[in-house]
């Protein structure tokens, strides 16, 4: 038997126009961001989800409300669906991160992963609570179709441990965009993920 999962990044917010770690730091979504939400809804309006979960973080679960109210959903939250905890620099800008250490971004750059900045999460540890929550709820939810809404690192995280493709490689094809749509399918007979689609945000150009 198979689910279906469309998993969605956050709208925009004043955290990403600043250029900062968001993290599990809290940032309002932007005007813009408001106007990208009315898009995504519309493109997934006619699609019947069965249940909708999100991040504990209100800028997911504020992304993918209009489309639970459609479904009669009650969002369920969890912190597994949450972003990468960038530690002591968690929700800073760019900016004030390269001041103080500066090898942090060079790293960024060339291996596409963040890492080095004390009491952070690493990408297995993100990539590893991901897999194991959204194959949780396939398991719960078999052959249903479920919305997710989560962020950028995370989700990435989860779509590349499923692949089995490094961070360093088609950085554009995986790099999430601001509602960014990704459609996976859990096979539970197999124990397997496939991607149907991936880091879509075609809706946004219309």
């Amino acid at each position: 038997m198979k689910t279906k999962i469309y998993i969605v990044r956050h709208s925009k917010t004043t955290g990403n126009v600043e250029k900062r770690l968001t993290g599990r730091t809290e940032f309002d979504i932007t005007e813009e961001g408001k106007e990208y939400i009315e898009l995504l809804t519309k493109r997934l309006k006619d699609i019947k989800f069965d249940k909708v979960y999100s991040s504990s973080s209100s800028r997911a679960i504020k992304t993918i409300e209009p489309l639970a109210k459609i479904n009669d959903c009650v969002i369920e939250t969890s912190e597994d669906l949450c972003e990468m905890y960038f530690g002591i620099y968690d929700g800073s800008t760019w900016e004030k991160v390269n001041e103080i250490n500066p090898e942090i971004d060079r790293n960024h750059i060339k291996t596409n992963e963040i890492m080095g900045i004390p009491e952070q999460e690493n990408t297995e540890e993100v990539a590893d609570r991901m897999y194991k929550k959204i194959k949780s709820l396939c398991m719960e939810n078999k052959g249903k179709t479920i919305l997710v809404g989560s962020h950028g690192v995370a989700i990435e995280a989860f779509l590349r441990k499923i692949t089995a493709e490094p961070f360093n490689i088609k950085r554009e094809e995986y790099g999430q965009k601001n509602t960014s749509l990704n459609i996976v399918e859990y096979d539970d007979e197999l124990e397997e993920f496939k991607i149907i689609l991936l880091n879509d945000f075609s809706h946004l150009n219309k």
